[in-house]
């Protein structure tokens, strides 16, 4: 019979074999790599309340871990508690016993019993966690240009962010993430990372004493057999103000003598604005004459795992400026317990559920596409278009068009 619970620090070694196992590109399987996993492992254990490992047991035997997280997620500006899970991995002699089904849905159910109606994850394989209700979030899209490409207006406020400067960081990093929906909250842990890897370079805009925005960013080589060609890989682009961005562009901008390529991850559906040449490096052409700007892929992963509780925490929220009674009908057949209809009375777009009345309209559709369709990540118009979402009246299109619009898609720097 399999048990979940969380792992004790007898366990650690066993995590750490499991771990090395089923992520052998991480460099866990030496002997060097797994030590050093295992005392993270330890410190998290001992030191972060916010984070546990939690472990699938098979007759006591530990067959498959997992490391939750507890999040502080800006949700169309409200600040509500979120679940994550990630280090999700299975004993190689445990494969297709359903071990990662089983802890996924132990994870689903604590948090669910827990109160908490929103979860999130980075997929291994995006089919796999759609099956389980999750839907995509926003789209993440990879520039490699020149620095030269970039506008020039001044640097003057650019100066080095070092260790002493942690809680500026932390502080500029929360206002932004208070003003952009889908960014999860940091502690003085997360700073640490960004600042105590040497190889990492950060400056930022000090404004009046005050830091406005930053940039981090590593050197990697761009030609194999000539050490003077480089690119920027930018880690983390962080800013408050226009006049932050123009000093943090300005400053890459000023890289050109030495640098060949910028290399940038943006949820900025529009960067390729700010660029003279937005081309990527490949010189490929999309038909008929589309130069090729940049990747696009497809990451963080929403789940809604308690529909009416999800619409109670989003009570402060409204959802466009409509007035409308909606039939709501979700399919969750991972989580059957999350499956139902519901009638949501969105009032000036403040939405509550009720318990009688005549709908205006009727919806149905999976949770994996409602996630998806919650968080913002897509418009109702869209699913109704590809068939994933059912409406009884298309004249009431529009307005469920609106009612589920943002301005802006969810966004989030947090790996886990």
């Amino acid at each position: 019979m399999d048990e979940i619970r969380p792992v004790s620090l007898n366990d650690i070694d066993e995590v750490a074999r499991i771990a090395a196992m089923a992520y052998p590109g991480s460099n866990l399987l030496g002997t060097e790599g797994r030590q050093q996993f295992a005392e993270r492992v330890k410190s998290t254990l001992e030191n972060d309340p916010n984070v546990s490992y939690h472990g699938c047991y098979r007759d006591g035997q530990l067959v498959g871990i997992m490391k939750w997280y507890d999040f502080s997620m800006y949700v169309y500006g409200q600040s509500v508690l979120t679940g994550g899970i990630g280090t999700v991995a299975v004993d190689l002699l445990h494969k297709k016993e359903k071990v990662a089904k089983t802890m996924l849905h132990g994870f689903l159910a604590a948090y669910r019993e827990r109160g908490i109606p929103l979860v999130s994850l980075y997929p291994f394989r995006v089919d796999f966690y759609k099956q389980m209700g999750f839907g995509t979030g926003s789209k993440i899209h990879q520039y490699k240009f020149k620095p030269a490409s970039l506008p020039y207006t001044g640097k003057d406020q650019i100066v080095y962010v070092t260790k002493e400067d942690k809680e500026q960081v932390l502080a500029c990093y929360q206002r932004v993430a208070r003003q952009t929906h889908g960014m999860i909250k940091r502690t003085e842990r997360d700073v640490d990372s960004l600042l105590n890897v040497p190889e990492k370079i950060v400056v930022g805009v000090r404004q009046e004493d005050k830091l406005t925005g930053y940039l981090a960013f590593q050197f990697e080589s761009a030609h194999e057999e000539n050490k003077i060609f480089n690119n920027i890989v930018a880690k983390e682009l962080v800013y408050e103000s226009r006049e932050a961005l123009a000093q943090l562009l300005s400053f890459l901008h000023s890289q050109a003598d030495q640098i060949q390529r910028v290399v940038l991850n943006t949820a900025d559906e529009d960067f390729h604005l700010l660029l003279s040449d937005p081309g990527n490096g490949t010189n490929r052409l999309l038909p008929s004459v589309y130069h090729e700007s940049h990747v696009s892929g497809v990451g963080l992963m929403y789940r809604v795992i308690d529909v009416p509780g999800f619409f109670r925490q989003m009570s402060a929220h409204r959802f466009g400026a409509e007035t409308v009674r909606l039939q709501l009908t979700v399919r969750d057949s991972f989580l059957p317990e999350n499956s139902g209809t519901w009638l949501v009375q969105f009032t000036d777009g403040h939405a509550r559920v009720v318990e009688e009345g005549q709908a205006d309209a009727a919806v149905q559709l999976d949770i994996s596409d409602f996630s998806s369709l919650a968080m913002g990540a897509v418009r109702f118009s869209k699913l109704h278009e590809y068939g994933l979402a059912e409406l009884d009246d298309l004249r009431a299109l529009p307005q469920l068009d609106r009612l589920f619009y943002t301005t802006k898609k969810p966004q989030s720097m947090t790996p886990f």
